[in-house]
């Protein structure tokens, strides 16, 4: 029986696309949009590590990308590139109450900010460790580490799910239970879930569906 579960946010309760943000504020950018994506990743790093400070980040970001517009232009496109995930939505509000659940993600102030405020599924976690606060980034060990410790949990009978493979293997390294979560294969994150005890709405026949399709 798991003991709690700490959950990523990209691609496994929100799905993202940065493209989004790049459309939108491209006309009135002097860069090329395909440019754009290198430009951005590297600063998009330093922020989740907190290296950058939000008001950095964005002149730097509008050097990068030579934006010319209102700077809440550009937070709202950097924040809005959002969906939610609804599988997982649906799980963890059926998951809570019966075991504590957490967040764990590289992420940063600004989508934070956003995210929490926007889907309620947010309210439902005990605890949350992000990159940008703590400065440290799965996969290094010492993020894993420190939500551990952090949340107060034996990392045996904790699950962790994440979509990043390199996210698992670093998960795994420091003692928790792990999964690769595919948007594609959630019924296989509720077989697991099943196999430790956990009965829950849509499984097995979710199982079989997933399969057919």
């Amino acid at each position: 029986m798991l003991d709690a579960i700490i959950f990523d946010i990209g691609n496994v309760l929100l799905r993202f696309d940065f493209n989004r943000a790049i459309l939108r504020v491209s006309p009135q950018c002097s860069v090329d949009p395909v440019e754009m994506p290198k430009r951005i990743e590297p600063l998009k790093n330093l922020l989740e590590s907190g290296q950058l400070s939000n008001e950095e980040f964005l002149r730097r970001l509008s050097e990068a990308i030579g934006y010319r517009g209102p700077e809440e232009e550009l937070v709202g496109a950097w924040q809005q590139i959002f969906d939610p995930v609804e599988e997982t939505h649906e799980l963890v509000e059926e998951l809570q109450g019966r075991l504590p659940l957490y967040l764990l993600s590289n992420t940063n102030a600004l989508h934070a900010r956003y995210f929490l405020s926007t889907y309620r599924v947010f309210n439902h976690f005990a605890g949350s460790v992000y990159s940008h606060r703590v400065q440290m980034m799965k996969p290094d060990q010492e993020i894993y580490e420190y939500a551990i410790v952090e949340f107060g949990l034996n990392p045996g009978r904790t699950l962790f799910v994440d979509d990043l493979e390199a996210n698992v293997r670093g998960a795994r390294e420091a003692g928790l239970l792990a999964h690769h979560y595919r948007l594609d294969r959630h019924a296989d994150l509720l077989k697991l879930l099943h196999s430790h005890g956990l009965k829950l709405h849509g499984y097995p026949e979710g199982e079989g569906a997933a399969r057919r399709r």
